[in-house]
């Protein structure tokens, strides 16, 4: 039998067949670092901290939304990772966009008008300023999420003021669309499942304004009902400082006569006690005649005749008339004698 050649492990020039080439183990050296490199470079990502991140693998999106960290993920090609500014406020347009806004141009009269609830056209335009609150479902639920809150805000605005009357809507029930359209664009988002949250409805100061054909006539109404405030505020201020004033007349005629008051009584009371006094000072008829009696009623006499005459006219008698001339001022009553035991 005829024995098979052995196959010869080395090469013509000394070489080991079945160890590899140097220049082949530097290829997969360099393959697998090319390949680590592009893993780190697109599999290592980090989340900032007013950002969240939503990964999609492979095209489908996971279920978890990445929170402000570093991660280990698979290379691109495999994994995306679409990031989103969570806590920037953004906005959106209604009856205009923000670059006319910004250019000064108004915006078109089609887009912005409203039909009122008394049949008036009026201009109305908005700024909703909005946040993401949940990044899976402003991704993947709505295609256009800005387009779908100016439309949504447009129908509720447009709602809001049908049921109002043109000067309402003009003066003080401005705030009251603003809130009520922040709730209600709220629910109608919540319903799409847009993922936004309603910070604020503005609306600018042209943003409610009547057409320009009619906004001359306007104009005039709403001065003449600021004139009309005006006057009404003047008059109620008047009437409060008229108020004001005659209370405290008032006040004051009422503690001068509670003061004159309490002053007579004072006086009364001084005068019965100083009587009280004077009486007990002058024995009664029945009792015995004293010099002391007759001096009290001269005094009492004098000092009524010094309190009445100076109020009183005087009349000046003559020396020779005066004797013959009774006034009858004093009277002495008799006196009852004692009788001698």
């Amino acid at each position: 039998m005829s024995s098979k050649p052995k196959r010869l492990t080395r090469l013509p020039d000394g070489r080991d067949r079945s160890r590899p080439r140097p220049s082949r183990r530097r290829a997969l050296a360099i393959v697998l670092g090319v390949l680590v490199l592009g893993y780190l470079a697109t599999g290592l990502y980090s989340v900032r901290t007013d950002e969240r991140a939503v990964v999609q693998r492979c095209g489908r999106a996971l279920d978890r939304v990445r929170t402000p960290d570093l991660y280990f993920g698979l290379p691109y090609g495999i994994d995306r990772v679409r990031r989103l500014k969570v806590l920037e406020t953004k906005r959106v347009g209604v009856g205009m966009t923000l670059a006319d806004r910004a250019l000064g141009r108004r915006a078109e009269p089609q887009a912005a008008e409203c039909l009122t609830g008394d049949r008036n056209l009026i201009r109305v335009s908005a700024i909703v300023h909005y946040t993401i609150s949940d990044p899976r479902a402003y991704l993947f639920q709505v295609a256009d999420v800005p387009a779908l809150i100016a439309s949504v805000a447009a129908s509720e605005l447009t709602r809001l003021v049908a049921g109002m009357e043109v000067d309402e809507v003009l003066t003080e029930k401005r705030d009251a669309i603003r809130s009520q359209a922040q709730g209600a664009i709220q629910a109608a988002l919540d319903r799409y499942g847009a993922g936004v949250r309603i910070k604020e409805v503005m609306l600018p100061s042209d943003g409610v304004a009547p057409p320009p054909d009619v906004a001359d006539a306007f104009a005039d109404v709403t001065s003449a009902r600021e004139d009309r405030e005006r006057a009404k505020r003047v008059a109620e201020g008047y009437a409060k400082r008229i108020t004001a004033e005659a209370r405290g007349e008032a006040d004051r005629i009422l503690r001068e006569a509670e003061a004159y008051a309490d002053e007579v009584v004072r006086k009364a009371e001084g005068d019965a006690a100083r009587f009280e006094k004077q009486l007990a000072q002058l024995p009664g008829p029945q009792a015995v005649p004293s010099g002391s009696r007759e001096l009290t009623v001269k005094r009492l006499i004098l000092e009524t005749m010094e309190d009445v005459l100076p109020r009183v006219r005087k009349v000046i008698l003559d020396r020779n008339t005066r004797g013959a001339l009774d006034l009858g001022l004093i009277e002495e009553p008799p006196y009852p004698t004692g009788r001698k035991e």
